[in-house]
């Protein structure tokens, strides 16, 4: 006996007929028939009075319709019961975020997603900023990891992340002559990249608004004359190429520093820094999966600062960092 036989059964004895009972579910009449017959041999019963008019229950298929009609419905909350258990049991979180900050965040937290929570299944976009501020108006993400200069506050709620640092990136070759005062340097003052050629976004990216505030606050004009695509890669590698120079976080850079590719300078009086943010959509209710998941994101972010991949300060509670030290 098998769920299929129970439908079979009931759909007959609601409508009075096989052949009615075919049409409503689309089977052949035959097969309808066939799992009758199966049934009533199991149940060595005999189920069904069958007639030129249709069918209709004998006593004992009276007594069998009353049983069969709980044991579907218990099916079928069995079968809700473990739907609704399956999406407790990984619900999955959309989170947009820039590329900088998908290189350095993306990989160590979906690690510690999969072997910490597996109750959870996060999927990343990255895009400029402007971009993702629309994905969450949108409701498309359900965070955003996003800078200051691109805070809405009528949209978004915010929990902060890092002060992250901005560090002047040039080719580490040393092919590239032009750039052999920089390799003696330690540090560099705001001031003395007016002369470097400089790959930027414009003023609509967050980057673009936070390189035009620091020009206008200081008083020092940048050279913007090269050609950007405003694609992250694309313009490392024309500083690899030694074509010009970024103004960029470690974060988006930190793997090649380590490779040998390029090199960076922090960038001082003043020094260049912007807010990194988690943002979620204020008009939507935020559940408590995506607060916690907001919260694996802060820890992964003072794994890599602690690391050194994504240098600046933290803008949480110091008290993760003992949490995290505690832990080792």
């Amino acid at each position: 006996m098998h769920a299929k036989q129970l439908h079979y059964f009931i759909a007959t004895a609601q409508r009075g007929s096989i052949a009615a009972a075919a049409r409503a579910l689309d089977i052949a009449q035959p097969a309808i028939s066939q799992q009758l017959a199966s049934l009533e041999r199991e149940t060595k019963s005999r189920l069904l009075e069958r007639s030129f008019s249709g069918v209709t229950l004998t006593p004992a298929g009276q007594l069998f319709l009353e049983h069969a009609e709980k044991i579907v419905n218990q099916i079928e909350l069995a079968k809700r019961a473990l739907a609704q258990l399956n999406e407790q049991q990984q619900k999955v979180v959309k989170i947009g975020m820039l590329p900088s900050i998908g290189n350095v965040l993306s990989l160590p937290l979906l690690n510690e997603i999969s072997q910490h929570h597996s109750n959870i299944k996060i999927e990343i976009s990255t895009g400029p900023s402007y971009t993702i501020n629309d994905w969450l108006a949108s409701k498309q993400v359900d965070i955003a990891l996003t800078y200051e200069q691109a805070l809405d506050e009528k949209l978004m709620s915010v929990t902060p992340l890092i002060q992250e640092e901005m560090h002047l990136v040039f080719a580490a070759s040393v092919s590239f002559p032009r750039y052999s005062e920089l390799r003696e340097k330690q540090f560099i003052r705001f001031w003395e990249m007016s002369d470097l050629p400089l790959l930027s976004p414009g003023k609509k990216d967050a980057l673009g608004q936070l390189i035009a505030n620091y020009e206008l606050a200081t008083g020092v004009s940048l050279k913007h004359d090269l050609a950007y695509s405003g694609q992250l890669m694309t313009g490392l590698r024309q500083v690899m190429q030694g074509e010009g120079v970024m103004i960029l976080p470690t974060s988006a850079i930190f793997h090649l520093v380590e490779a040998g590719l390029v090199s960076t300078l922090k960038i001082t009086e003043p020094e260049m820094h912007r807010r990194v943010l988690a943002a979620t959509n204020r008009n939507v209710k935020t559940d408590k999966i995506a607060v916690n998941v907001v919260n694996i994101i802060r820890k992964v972010v003072a794994q890599e600062n602690a690391s050194h991949h994504w240098c600046g300060s933290l803008e949480f509670a110091a008290s993760l960092l003992n949490q995290l030290s505690n832990s080792k």
